[in-house]
């Protein structure tokens, strides 16, 4: 699937409904993108489904989009989708594939993944817990078609607003923004039942950015008296890692917030202190496109 010229894409937006959509800058155009990879909640159609929509959205970052919608004002692309990480989770590495979904020889590279084995990887293979999500396996087709229609389109758009921005400045922040559940869950890479911090932070263990970037980050949330661990219990997904090269001036977070800072995790609606911690990303944003500043000047 084509994708119109980045240009156009930077001056009126652009939308394949159902997949994605991206929110061109509103005011001067600044060194920095932002994306929300897991806040879809369009479900598609699917024959081997089991279980509910309300049982695939459960994984969803839900509002993520909403409490980071003012960065088209900062003046950055702000990219999201619209489609469920459980059906397919774009910020997971083609090859982490759960083999125990896919009926037949699958006929491309597959890699130890640690995620792909707590059932979590390029598809979810749990919707919750011990919940599959499929009463069988998928079609090579069918998953080659979630690859070609989600994220294929996905990954070319973010690359090229990556690309299109560093090579106007110089450098790009890149931004990917997540929540997570309050505590750890029998999925997670963290014990079930730890308590999780408001935000974790995360570079790849210091390697997919500026270093000033994370402390700088993690200081504005500090400021607003929300505590902060730094790549623990989340290091950077694929998202973060496909398109850092610092080096060449390319720098990409991960912001992962605590999901109690602003909604009932339960009933999935936003809480009375979602407008509080919205107003705190708008600084946490700031401070982002200042650093990205910072370094296309060479400060």
């Amino acid at each position: 699937m084509s994708l119109p010229p980045i240009d156009r894409i930077m001056r009126e937006g652009h939308r394949l409904p159902g997949v994605l959509s991206v929110v061109p800058p509103a005011a001067t155009r600044v060194p920095a993108v932002f994306d929300s990879p897991h806040s879809g909640l369009t479900v598609p159609a699917c024959p081997a489904r089991a279980v509910s929509d309300a049982n695939v959205l459960r994984a969803s970052d839900t509002h993520v989009d909403a409490l980071w919608d003012h960065v088209p004002d900062l003046g950055a692309p702000f990219l999201m989708a619209e489609f469920p990480r459980s059906y397919l989770d774009v910020n997971r590495n083609l090859a982490d594939i759960d083999l125990s979904m896919v009926e037949g020889d699958w006929p491309h590279a597959v890699r130890d993944s640690a995620t792909a084995k707590r059932g979590m990887g390029l598809m979810w293979r749990y919707a919750w817990g011990e919940t599959h999500v499929n009463h069988r396996p998928l079609t090579v087709a069918e998953v080659q078609e979630r690859i070609d229609t989600y994220w294929r389109p996905y990954h070319a758009l973010l690359a090229s607003l990556i690309d299109d921005t560093a090579q106007q400045f110089g450098h790009v922040v890149h931004v990917n923004c997540h929540s997570m559940p309050s505590v750890g869950h029998s999925m997670s890479a963290d014990p079930p039942g730890t308590k999780r911090p408001d935000v974790v932070l995360s570079d790849r263990d210091g390697t997919s950015c500026d270093p000033d970037l994370i402390p700088a980050l993690a200081a504005a949330f500090r400021d607003h008296g929300l505590t902060v661990t730094i790549n623990d219990p989340y290091k950077g997904g694929e998202l973060v890692t496909a398109y850092n090269d610092p080096e060449a001036g390319r720098h990409s977070v991960q912001i992962e917030l605590n999901r109690l800072l602003y909604m009932d995790e339960d009933t999935r609606e936003r809480t009375a202190d979602f407008a509080a911690l919205k107003t705190v990303l708008q600084d946490v944003a700031a401070v982002a496109v200042n650093h990205a500043w910072a370094l296309s000047r060479g400060q």
